[in-house]
């Protein structure tokens, strides 16, 4: 980023900041806050103004006002003293906090595989499966969990119940080892129901249940469809090694009374003697791999952790860091309802390559390529470090 762009992106910033509404974290006074702006080295170097603390939202929102950050952060914590160095800051507690990233969702080494549009919808789909661990499993209400966009390829889950507030690092460290059901025994998630001799073996309809139930129906399914050589091998490598066993199982799939009720989470008494618990095993790998929705531990576990102010601009995407509703959460859509900047024309050149759908229109451009483009939209490649101003 040159001088010239970011002169122009600051500007931008500052102009956003003049007339914004910033969702102000509670207990403000007790929270640190911390600030990257747009020096002469950034973005190369990436400098951390930390231990700043407001008394007032005033306060704050003036700051912002005069300096317009490229990036705005608050703790997690609370403190008596928030702008002291860090050993005398006596902490009093930090609110629960997940972060879900693209990077948790697909390997690295895959990431230029997808396009910035379907990480998004990835990293969703992922937010949507922790936030229902958040409501079934841990008993949190819609109106304990604060869900905010970052700003660029994920959410933030904030929980700020006073009953989360005193645990440490080891505490939610097990969070995180539930959520990715590290050494969970899956066979916990079966309970069974009515008389011992003709009762059914059920799923618990929360969090992994659910997600192993999914599975496994899906695993029926894929059975179903293939040839019965093929689906042996298939049960086999469940954990189901006897033939009859797995032609059993496979019979089941093709039954359609009873199907019904194993899709209603029932699997009948005298279908039991299948091994259901090596296939939950093996539909419990299948799941794990495929949901991939595991939150960055260290931001979990950190309780000194710094998160991004809600309402504040991302300065490697120009999006806002938008506070978010569970009831509306299905319809949103960052690249529409993030987008803070407008439509009149700015002149950008391409420094490399890169593409993007904004607002429902699809931007791809070339190195080297002179446009005029939207701002929104030439202030999302400045920010991306893929454009600079002519």
């Amino acid at each position: 980023m040159n001088e010239k762009t970011k002169r122009f992106v600051r500007s931008k910033f500052h102009e956003y900041y003049n007339t914004a509404e910033i969702e102000i974290p509670s207990e403000l006074w007790m929270r640190e806050l911390g600030f990257v702006h747009f020096d002469p080295s950034y973005p190369a170097k990436l400098v951390m103004r930390r231990h700043k603390s407001f008394a007032t939202e005033g306060e704050l929102v003036k700051y912002l006002r005069e300096n317009a950050p490229a990036h705005a952060y608050h703790s997690a914590a609370v403190y008596k003293y928030p702008a002291a160095d860090m050993a005398k800051k006596d902490w009093i507690g930090a609110d629960l906090i997940f972060d879900l990233d693209a990077d948790h969702v697909v390997d690295e080494t895959e990431l230029q595989k997808y396009s910035y549009e379907d990480l998004l919808v990835l990293v969703k789909k992922e937010t949507e499966k922790l936030i229902d661990f958040m409501l079934d499993d841990f008993g949190f209400h819609e109106d304990d969990i604060e869900l905010v966009f970052s700003g660029s390829r994920g959410y933030h889950i904030h929980i700020q119940k006073k009953e989360v507030r005193m645990l440490g690092s080891r505490e939610r460290r097990e969070i995180v080892d539930y959520i990715t059901a590290t050494g969970l025994d899956m066979n916990s998630f079966l309970t069974v129901s009515g008389k011992a001799d003709s009762a059914d073996l059920r799923f618990k309809p929360e969090g992994w249940g659910k997600l192993l139930f999914k599975g496994l129906i899906e695993f029926l399914h894929e059975i179903a469809a293939m040839e019965e050589e093929d689906a042996i091998k298939r049960v086999r490598s469940a954990g189901v090694q006897e033939r009859k066993k797995a032609e059993e199982l496979i019979r089941i799939t093709k039954d359609k009374t009873v199907m019904e009720r194993i899709e209603r989470g029932e699997i009948p008494q005298f279908a039991k003697s299948i091994k259901w618990d090596e296939i939950a095993k093996a539909v419990t790998n299948a799941v794990r791999v495929k949901s991939g929705d595991r939150p960055d531990e260290p931001v979990t576990a950190d309780i000194k952790r710094l998160i991004r102010l809600p309402t504040s601009l991302h300065g490697k995407s120009s999006l806002n860091v938008k506070p978010l509703k569970l009831d509306t959460f299905e319809d949103f859509d960052p690249l529409e309802d993030a987008v803070v900047f407008g439509d009149s024309p700015v002149e950008i050149r391409m420094v490399r390559g890169s593409a993007i759908k904004m607002k429902g229109e699809r931007y791809k451009l070339e190195e080297g390529e002179v446009a005029s483009l939207p701002e929104c939209v030439a202030l999302y490649f400045m920010c991306r470090g893929a454009a600079e101003c002519v």
